[in-house]
């Protein structure tokens, strides 16, 4: 019997004399199942990372210090998506990978626990996750609906932004180039123009100051030396790496050591973080919104010893 072989995808049909528009329909019939099991394989990736992370040794990790050496770690959030310091009691985890590909150093990937609906993808440039996004990042709801999507370059937006309601309306049509905004159309709850858009997103930040959790730790770093107790001893530098809400209204919450190179010192560290003055919230299409801020107190030997001779 005479056969014609019809092939997509590296997969390949043996037909009885296949007809052109045969194979069309059987191609497309092809894609369309694919399309349809490509965001659940996605998913089943993820879960099958952390049903074998024993066995492929696949780190959890608390702060990104840790992903030193590491191809592939795991991070686990609280429902603020405050990082955790372990698996317990967690909404959300970030399959956090090593690209390195076109410019983007890391990718990572956050999950609900519960169902395993996908809530980010972005793309880093800088030595650790976090700090500089590039390329293409977005974000969903939790039910599945798209939330932004958003183009970066080297930490700028840089190329298209869409966000969107939770209904699913358009929110914001913008273009950027270099973190300038080009051109830029926003929308109301109802689909309606808006006469002018808002800010699109402001870090929280101290009263008088510049925004950013990096300006706030580095402005908390005197408190915290305050806070060490004075019969406190150690021989070398440490760090405490710590995390904290904050809400809408500019109050923190749920502050938590992730990591410590000297567990006294973490009181002091969390008392830092306690006696913050309330802060300048963040926004995000020109409201306030609650947000995570992480980062490192520091203990220096030397500055202590000095400290105590004057």
């Amino acid at each position: 019997m005479y056969q014609r072989r019809c092939g997509v995808g590296g997969r390949s049909f043996a037909l009885p004399r296949i007809t052109n528009n045969a194979c069309r329909r059987r191609t497309l019939m092809y894609l369309g199942r694919m399309a349809t099991l490509l965001p659940k394989l996605v998913v089943s990736a993820a879960l099958g990372l952390l049903a074998t992370a024993a066995a492929a040794q696949v780190k959890t990790i608390t702060a990104p210090e840790q992903l030193d050496g590491q191809r592939v770690a795991v991070r686990y959030l609280d429902r603020h998506l405050v990082p955790l310091p372990s698996a317990e009691g967690a909404y959300a985890y970030d399959v956090i990978r090593r690209a390195d590909s076109l410019g983007v150093r890391w990718r990572v990937r956050r999950f609900t626990v519960q169902g395993h609906q996908q809530l980010l993808d972005a793309g880093f440039s800088s030595e650790m996750p976090w700090v500089t996004p590039h390329a293409r990042s977005r974000e969903w709801y939790p039910s599945g609906q798209l939330r932004e999507d958003v183009s970066y370059r080297l930490g700028k937006p840089d190329g298209p932004m869409k966000t969107y309601y939770p209904s699913g309306k358009l929110r914001r049509d913008q273009q950027n180039k270099a973190g300038t905004v080009v051109k830029s159309e926003c929308f109301g709850p109802e689909g309606q123009a808006l006469d002018e858009c808002p800010g699109y997103r402001t870090a929280a930040k101290l009263p008088g100051k510049g925004a950013g959790q990096a300006i706030l730790f580095q402005s908390a770093q005197k408190q915290f030396a305050q806070f060490v107790p004075k019969t406190f001893t150690r021989a070398t530098d440490a760090t405490v790496h710590l995390a904290f809400r904050v809400d809408s209204l500019g109050y923190v919450h749920d502050a938590r050591v992730l990591a410590s190179d000297d567990p006294q010192l973490n009181a002091a560290a969390l008392e830092t973080v306690r006696k913050l003055p309330r802060l300048t919230p963040a926004t995000e299409e020109g409201q306030p919104v609650s947000s995570v801020m992480e980062g490192d107190f520091f203990y220096y030997p030397s500055r202590r010893t000095a400290a105590k001779e004057e």
